[in-house]
């Protein structure tokens, strides 16, 4: 089919006689031809006929996925090869959202709105600069505060259409539509708003948005930053007084009958109240370019101070949850930053990147947490610690597994204390494969036998749980290339090793400007030391592996007799 025929194509009305598969796969051919040829006349016509509602729901909701689909895979694809008119997609919503007549369609509208916010979110890259300054003069004269009748909605279209992708440099902008001038005037609106409905979520997920699509070309006022933070503070839910005002009853009722229903749908670019720490998180870790007083680091130091005693284990309560996300969200994102920073064509200026003194910065008050909940009475919470720790550790390994091997062989050796060594012995299954890795921390691989030796108790009968942890922590270290081999020392321990294994090798502010130095020698011997160990525990634990494997053995013997008695049958 050629191209020109592709347009023409997009134009068919939706023959009810034709079966809608045929025509489905038809129309799906046509918006890959639009990509793959480059003809994005052709792809403008093919939202043009969305816009125009002319399609069958079924066909309408396959050329939005489809359309989503597509367009979020072209990553080469610019403003410059693809720019779309926001008013095509703003209008579609707006039929949408306030049908002509409210009685038709409803649960129809409803699925074209859903996936019709899906394809806005992949496509607001190709929105031009110039389409902020078009969306707010849309949109402002319809914010009211004092009249909350659609206000909730007004402030989604704002979160929706704001273009925040940073155009390529080749790319001409004028300095009306550059973030700087239109942004104050969404902070002016987050501080009207009243701590209600969601609020603070769609604002922080577009500032989040901007900062992150901007890559660097872009910096908040630490006035800006401040007031993210504290709007940030409400989403953990913490039972700290605070002075809020509220609304009465009847303006509330009001606002969730009259625009619940087509209010635009929570699967769709809306955060969840569980997401909207997975937002802030974002925000602070893309906003972090430096030590300036004031900034996102010395804040977020600050934030950390205050919310550590929530962190404690016997501070359990409903803002558990959301805290140990929080912080799982904070290592994985600025795990993503610093690859994304570490890649050959990073787009980010060398000034805006991470140094290595802020990173450890942010690892230690991040590390203070993550160790806090690491023996926390919720299995979610434990959970959400080991992957927080394990993101750090492929950052900055040597601050984490300092403090964390120290804590976990106490862990592991108590006795009394089982909960310990359980939580003790899933980090260890969770980090098994950072700590064996060689290039990441060479100091790992002296603490391999030692800790194979130290787990193995926990390959036991009577208790499966432990059972599991010991052998997932045996099984990834093999994964990782660990080969169970004695190796020869040559000579006798020197006495500064002696001295230097006896000795603390952790401080609390040790090193924040560089990593100390790694003396490979001494991590070489002390690892060969350490193999002697490999002959009397691998002869023990394949007595323990054999007497579980009978145990079992015999126990599902017994079951399958006990199936088959006479007794039983009758």
């Amino acid at each position: 089919m050629r191209l020109e025929e592709v347009k023409w194509a997009a134009y068919l009305p939706y023959d009810r006689g034709t079966e809608s598969e045929d025509y489905e796969r038809e129309f799906i051919i046509q918006l890959k031809l639009c990509i793959l040829g480059s003809n994005y006349s052709a792809l403008s016509s093919l939202i043009l006929q969305l816009e125009r509602q002319s399609l069958d729901v079924g066909l309408f909701v396959t050329c939005c996925l489809t359309l989503t689909r597509l367009l979020r895979r072209q990553t080469q694809l610019t403003i410059e090869d693809l720019s779309l008119d926001w008013r095509k997609l703003y209008n579609l919503v707006k039929a949408l959202t306030f049908p002509e007549q409210w009685q038709d369609n409803l649960i129809q509208n409803r699925s074209k709105l859903k996936h019709v916010v899906e394809l806005i979110c992949a496509v607001n890259r190709y929105f031009p600069p110039s389409a902020a300054r078009e969306v707010l003069t849309e949109l402002l004269p319809h914010v009211q505060f004092n009249s909350m009748d659609w206000q909730l909605l007004n402030v989604q279209m704002i979160n929706l259409f704001m273009p925040t992708a940073a155009p390529p440099k080749s790319y001409s902008v004028s300095e009306e539509d550059k973030p700087e001038r239109w942004l104050p005037t969404i902070f002016s609106l987050w501080s009207f708003n009243l701590r209600i409905s969601g609020y603070d979520a769609y604002f922080m997920n577009l500032v989040t948005c901007l900062a992150i699509e901007q890559k660097g070309r872009f910096k908040f006022t630490n006035q800006q930053i401040r007031f993210a933070f504290a709007s940030g503070l409400h989403f953990f839910n913490l039972p700290v007084a605070r002075g809020t005002a509220l609304l009465t009853r009847s303006v509330t009722t009001s606002l969730a009958d009259s625009s619940n229903f087509y209010q635009l749908p929570q699967n769709g670019l809306l955060p969840l109240s569980e997401e909207r720490a997975h937002t802030f998180a974002r925000f602070i870790v893309y906003t972090m370019h430096g030590e300036e007083p004031g900034g996102t680091l010395e804040l977020f130091e600050q934030l950390v101070q205050m919310i550590e005693p929530f962190y404690h284990p016997s501070n359990n309560g409903s803002w558990s949850g959301i805290l140990s996300r929080f912080l799982r969200h904070l290592s994985k994102e600025l795990l993503d930053r610093v690859r994304m920073e570490a890649e050959p064509d990073c787009t980010v200026p060398e000034n805006m990147r991470l140094t290595r003194r802020v990173r450890r910065r942010f690892v230690l008050s991040t590390r203070t947490l993550a160790m806090l909940i690491l023996f926390s009475k919720g299995e979610d919470s434990v959970t959400m610690s080991h992957s927080t720790l394990k993101h750090l550790a492929e950052i900055e390994p040597d601050l984490i597994f300092g403090p964390l091997l120290d804590t976990l062989y106490t862990a592991i050796d108590s006795v009394t204390e089982t909960h310990r060594m359980i939580s003790a012995m899933r980090a260890l299954a969770k980090l098994a494969s950072t700590l064996s890795s060689f290039d990441l921390y060479p100091e790992g691989a002296q603490h391999v036998a030692p800790l194979l030796v130290l787990t193995l108790p926990g390959i036991d009968v009577n208790d499966p749980t432990k059972t599991w942890f010991a052998l997932t922590f045996i099984c990834n270290l093999c994964q990782n290339g660990v080969v169970i081999r004695e190796l020869a020392t040559v000579g006798d321990m020197p006495m500064t090793y002696l001295k230097e294994s006896n000795s603390s090798a952790y401080d609390e502010d040790l090193d924040i400007d560089e990593a100390p130095g790694i003396d490979m020698e001494r991590i070489e011997w002390m690892t060969r030391a350490s193999t002697a160990q490999f002959e009397t525990w691998l002869d023990q634990y394949l007595r323990r592996v054999f007497v579980l494997v009978d145990n079992m053995s015999s126990s599902l013997e017994s079951t399958n007799a006990s199936a088959l008695s006479p007794s039983s049958s009758s």
